[in-house]
């Protein structure tokens, strides 16, 4: 192949010459910043003073480790010997009850009860403290001496405010008539009124019991004072209601309540029951739950 034949254009001559003078100007740049900046190979070799700051240092981590292991070491607790002793609920303190076997967290739950008032009269209340180790409590049984004119002092109370009290009126008793009695306060007599608004009156004295979150212990108390007229009992015409009606009384389910509303259309009633009793067979139904709700439901005559 003959090169002087090869012929090129301007242009691609003007390209030759200045790529030529762009690697020219390049290694000539590279050179002079060699010359500028000499090129050191020895190797870094830090002095004497350098290397006793950096001993120190690193003897100050060792020390830090070592005081951060002293600070998060768990704490080992002495357990106190059990000991067995007379004492009295009432006026015992913390550093006794915990020498008698039980847990710190137990003594104060002790001590709170008796910050808010109460009192132990016997054995039992001991027992009812919350997270109390009630097999320890009855293992001192005959360690345990309760003050007695307290007790009397406090039965002869109760003896006194009973007789303040009188009968009333359940079923249209408001807040007023109910917080006089020990034990209920607004709140709890307002969840009596919300419940019985729910049954639509209250036809035994009993059905106090249902209520959540008032003690059995303060519904005894109210009970022998409390009077019932059932005539004012709110009843449900079951000939009228619909399912969600019957549903919402507390003593009626979603399934009972559709069957009382299907037993009222079919073919034998064709929306119309006459009598209680139908309701009484049908198998959603015990005897039991029938007893309970045939004071709320009724049948009225058409105008």
């Amino acid at each position: 192949m003959n090169l002087r034949k090869i012929k090129y254009s301007r242009g691609q001559q003007i390209s030759f010459v200045v790529l030529a003078c762009f690697i020219v100007t390049c290694f000539l740049i590279n050179q002079s910043l060699k010359n500028f900046y000499p090129h050191n190979n020895q190797y870094f070799s830090p002095d004497s003073t350098l290397l006793t700051k950096i001993n120190q240092f690193e003897k100050g981590l060792d020390s830090i480790e070592w005081q951060r292991e002293k600070d998060f070491k768990p704490r080992i607790v002495k357990i106190l010997k059990r000991e067995k002793f007379t004492f009295d609920p009432n006026s015992i303190d913390s550093i006794d009850i915990i020498r008698l076997g039980f847990q710190p967290y137990m003594a104060h739950n002790w001590l709170q009860y008796r910050r808010h008032g109460g009192k132990f009269l016997s054995i039992s209340k001991l027992r009812s403290i919350y997270n109390i180790d009630t097999l320890l409590v009855d293992s001192l049984k005959e360690y345990i001496t309760i003050n007695s004119t307290l007790s009397e002092t406090k039965n002869d109370t109760t003896k006194y405010k009973k007789k303040l009290f009188t009968q009333f009126e359940i079923n249209s008793a408001d807040t007023s008539i109910l917080c006089q009695f020990p034990g209920i306060g607004k709140g709890r007599a307002k969840m009596i009124i919300n419940y019985r608004q729910s049954l639509g009156g209250f036809y035994s004295a009993n059905q106090l019991c249902e209520i959540e979150n008032i003690p059995d212990s303060i519904i005894d108390n109210l009970i022998p004072f409390i009077e019932i007229e059932l005539d004012s009992i709110k009843k449900i015409d079951i000939n009228k209601a619909s399912i969600k009606r019957l549903h919402h009384h507390p003593y009626i389910s979603y399934y009972q309540a559709k069957a009382i509303y299907n037993l009222r259309w079919d073919k034998k009633h064709n929306g119309t029951i006459k009598n209680l009793e139908d309701i009484q067979n049908l198998k959603e139904f015990t005897n039991d739950d029938f007893e309970r709700i045939k004071y709320y439901i009724e049948i009225k005559e058409p105008n």
